[in-house]
């Protein structure tokens, strides 16, 4: 076979995704690069080439004890054979990388019908928070969650995907990067589809905020997997309520996200049903605004989250209302 014919056998579209799977892989990738491959993969050719690459690379991680055991047997002796007269030509750089684009599409093909099964079920694991309880996750594919009080997720860990489920929850999660197993979160009637990234999630009452801190998140409709998807990154808001046809994206300062996980909540012309809702996972007693009004009112300051008692007190300093102890609840009236 000429090197010519070899040329003419490459799938340029092949040989891009493998470019972007390398670029990707590696530690310095950055929130451009990210951006420009969901570019890249809105295509629908370019999405079945890198998830066939995908699978192909689980695979082969999934063989690798096998295949190095093959490598470090015996070697087999040569058959002695006549020597041509004419030398081989040596492989040019292009043959060589033509030659491993065709090992590379064997084995697609020696993989697809393995690959095209279903995934065998997956143990799943239900993770649930008491109020005023904060839990650390590890996860076994090194990812981390923290979740906060009155919280429940579940999370299942499977061979092409890492899937979990949020019911009403709050949780930070720094997902540990693994291009072959995508992150997909349910919340909500919204999916949020990572890599490897760090954001912050709530979803209380049928109204979802993701806030990133670190890399590119993409939500889109759970029952449209084709629809355009939002794509977020450092220092972006989405806020969606369950059943509305859009969402909102702003930008915010990521910290402020994250900090109940340091024992505050802090907040910009926020309505103060939200605090109510966020003072309840941290305490016993919940917490809620005693009508509409007083939920809409809005609320700008910084709680610090130690004695429930303390908390409240603050919150009527800085905010018209007064709490109220009513029969094991808290209620926010407005003075």
């Amino acid at each position: 076979m000429t090197e010519e014919t070899h040329n003419a056998g490459e799938d340029p579209v092949a040989g891009a995704a493998a470019a972007w799977f390398a670029r990707l892989q590696g530690e310095d990738a950055t929130g451009d690069d990210w951006l420009a491959f969901e570019g890249w993969l809105a295509k629908p050719a370019h999405a079945v080439a890198y998830e066939r690459l995908e699978a192909l690379w689980v695979d082969l991680d999934a063989d690798a004890p096998a295949i190095r055991a093959a490598l470090d047997a015996p070697a087999v002796a040569p058959r002695r054979v006549r020597p041509q007269r004419r030398a081989a030509r040596r492989p040019t750089r292009r043959g060589w990388l033509a030659a491993g684009g065709a090992l590379a599409a064997s084995l697609v093909v020696g993989v697809f019908v393995a690959t095209n099964w279903p995934d065998p079920p997956t143990p799943l694991q239900a993770y649930r928070t008491a109020a005023g309880e904060v839990r650390d996750i590890a996860l076994a594919d090194g990812t981390h969650i923290k979740l906060n009080g009155a919280s429940s997720l579940i999370v299942r860990l499977g061979r092409t995907a890492r899937q979990v489920e949020m019911a009403d929850a709050e949780a930070t999660f720094d997902v540990a990067h693994d291009p072959a197993r995508p992150f997909l979160i349910t919340v909500g009637d919204r999916q949020v589809r990572v890599v490897g990234t760090e954001f912050n999630i709530s979803h209380h009452e049928g109204q979802t905020a993701l806030t990133v801190r670190r890399g590119v998140v993409e939500v889109r409709p759970v029952d449209q997997p084709t629809a355009p998807a939002s794509r977020l990154v450092v220092g972006q808001q989405l806020r969606h309520r369950d059943g509305a046809t859009t969402s909102t994206v702003s930008a915010v300062e990521p910290d402020s996200a994250f900090a109940w996980t340091q024992g505050q909540l802090v907040y910009r012309d926020a309505p103060l049903s939200q605090v109510a809702a966020d003072l309840s996972r941290r305490f016993a007693r919940p917490v809620r605004a005693a009508d509409a009004a007083t939920g809409a009112v809005r609320f700008t300051g910084v709680l610090v989250i130690d004695d429930e008692d303390a908390v409240l007190r603050r919150l009527e300093a800085f905010a018209p209302v007064k709490a109220e102890p009513v029969r094991g609840e808290i209620l926010l009236r407005r003075r």
